[in-house]
Order: structure tokens, then C-alpha cells, then sequence
């Protein structure tokens, strides 16, 4: 029997970097939001007794290395240690390093099937090491503010009663999040800009407005002066959100992927704007 699920993503709304630990991981605040089918698996058990082998493919996009679904099911064994052998098949639309979180939300669908049939909990430290956004995608709410690395829920964040209509444009460049952090570590050297105390209060400013349909702009990311100092065709993207009438816009993660947020449908013109125009700009997403 083939079984087929849905596969989240996510996008930072807000994303600041408050400390660096003993370790050398760098603890984050944002405001997470859920992307609610970004991508799709299909998989069925594998049949035979000499069958004791995963086997992970993956499809529209290339993903060298060993695949986080392989990780997921080392993990589960060490709980469910007769769980059968598994063929997996990943329908991807995001590429890796496009900062939509769409190898964690792969990750997020399977577990959480394999909690609902086989009564498997993973710990949220067990799940943080699988993948930093994981924790927030296998939560399953529209929106949470995290800190940490991703793993740990930061006050609560209301109800938000409106959707949003957006476009995501994933450019021709994938950004690696080690460099990202190693240059903010420079441009910061004189310290980060918020507490996470400070970085809620601003996504829950940035969130009630977006509710009321007001317009915010820029949204922060403490990534974004990285970012734009590597690839300034950002600032191209920027511009075509606020000539088309986006209430917000900005970098998710720590890059590559941009995103607009719109109250109603966005602009027609918009989609064809932002991939003819820049000439860098490798795929569309409609968002919402």
C-alpha cells in the first residue's frame, strides 16, 4: 500500500539573532509561519525478508548527501527497532539552502505519521537534532514564536483571524547558513540588536499588523544586511513588493528565498514582474 502526505514548510516573519552559545550555535527569536503543503511524499513498506534497507529518492530538486528522511528513520528505530524497511519518495519544490525549511517539514510529515501508527513520541531535543525547524513544523500551528535554536516555544501568539495571499520567489542562489552566521557574527561584532524579550514584542507588533491589513514593509531579519551585501539584486525584489502593493516583505531564514505578503490576491502582473525582470529569479511560489 502507497501512502501519500502532505509536507510543510515555513517562513520567518521576524528572525533575530540574540547570542552566540558556549558551543558555538547562535540562538535565535522569530515569529515562524506555517506553509502548509509545500512539498509532498509518497512511500509504502518494502515487502521480503531479505529487504532491510531504506531507500530515499528524491525528485525535482538536487539534495546531495545523506537525506534527513534517513535520519528520521534511525531516529524512530532506536524507539520502534522492528519497524519495517521503508521506500520513500520526496516531491520537492524548494531547493536546498532556500531558507523555506522544506527538508524539515519532510522530516515533520513522516514523524508525525509514524506517531499517529505506530504511538511513537519523540523527545523535542531528539527532534531539534533531526532538524532546527522541525520542532515548529511537526507542532502544526499557523504561527509560533521560538527561541533557542528553533526547539523552544517563547510566549504565546494569538490567533491571528485573516490569511494571507503572497508570492515566494526562490532566486538563482542558495545561501549556506554557516557563512550567513559567520558574516552576521562580523557585521554584529558590537552586539545583536534585540533580547528575545525585545524580539517578541516586535513580532507581535508586526503580526497585529499585518491583521488589521496594515502595511509594515520591510520585515526584520537580522540576516537581511548579510544578505544584501552578497547578493544586492535583493533590492530589486524589495522594490517590486512595494510597487505591487505588498503589505510586508522580506528574507526567509537566513536566505535564499523572498517573500510578499498581500491582504488580498496579489497583483497578476506581479508573478511575470518578478521572473522576467530580475533574470534571477529560478522559481515561483503562490503563497496561500
Amino acid at each position: 500500500m502507497q501512502y501519500v502526505l502532505d509536507s510543510p514548510g515555513k517562513i520567518n516573519l521576524t528572525l533575530r539573532i540574540t547570542g552566540v552559545r558556549n558551543d558555538g550555535m547562535h540562538d535565535l527569536a522569530s515569529l515562524f509561519m506555517r506553509l502548509s503543503a509545500a512539498e509532498k511524499l509518497t512511500f509504502r513498506f518494502r515487502d521480503g525478508d531479505n529487504v532491510n534497507k531504506d531507500l530515499v529518492r528524491v525528485h525535482g530538486q538536487v539534495v546531495e548527501g545523506r537525506n534527513i528522511l534517513e535520519n528520521v528513520l534511525q531516529t524512530v528505530r532506536k524507539t520502534e527497532p522492528h519497524l519495517p524497511s521503508m521506500e520513500v519518495d520526496i516531491w520537492k519544490q524548494a531547493p536546498p539552502g532556500s531558507g523555506l525549511g522544506a527538508g524539515s517539514g519532510n522530516a515533520a510529515a513522516l514523524i508525525r505519521w509514524l506517531s499517529w501508527e505506530y504511538g511513537i513520541s519523540l523527545p523535542v531535543a531528539e527532534v531539534a537534532k533531526i532538524g532546527s525547524d522541525v520542532p515548529f513544523l511537526l507542532e502544526g500551528s499557523p504561527f509560533s514564536f521560538r527561541v533557542g535554536v528553533g526547539e523552544r516555544v517563547f510566549g504565546d501568539v494569538p490567533d491571528v483571524s485573516v490569511s494571507f495571499k503572497g508570492v515566494i520567489a526562490i532566486p538563482d542562489w542558495s545561501c549556506d547558513t554557516g557563512a550567513a552566521y559567520r558574516m552576521a557574527d562580523e557585521f554584529y561584532r558590537e552586539g545583536w540588536k534585540l533580547t528575545e524579550e525585545e524580539a517578541f514584542r516586535e513580532a507581535l507588533e508586526v503580526l497585529g499588523l499585518l491583521e488589521r491589513q496594515e502595511r509594515v514593509g520591510l520585515l526584520p531579519n537580522d540576516f537581511v544586511p548579510v544578505l544584501e551585501t552578497l547578493h544586492p539584486e535583493y533590492g530589486l525584489l524589495f522594490q517590486a513588493a512595494e510597487a505591487g502593493g505588498a503589505l510586508a516583505w522580506g528574507i526567509s531564514g537566513s536566505g535564499s528565498s523572498f517573500f510578499c505578503l498581500f491582504g488580498v490576491d496579489p497583483p497578476a502582473g506581479l508573478f511575470t514582474k518578478l521572473l522576467k525582470d530580475t533574470g534571477f529569479v529560478r522559481k515561483i511560489l503562490a503563497l496561500g
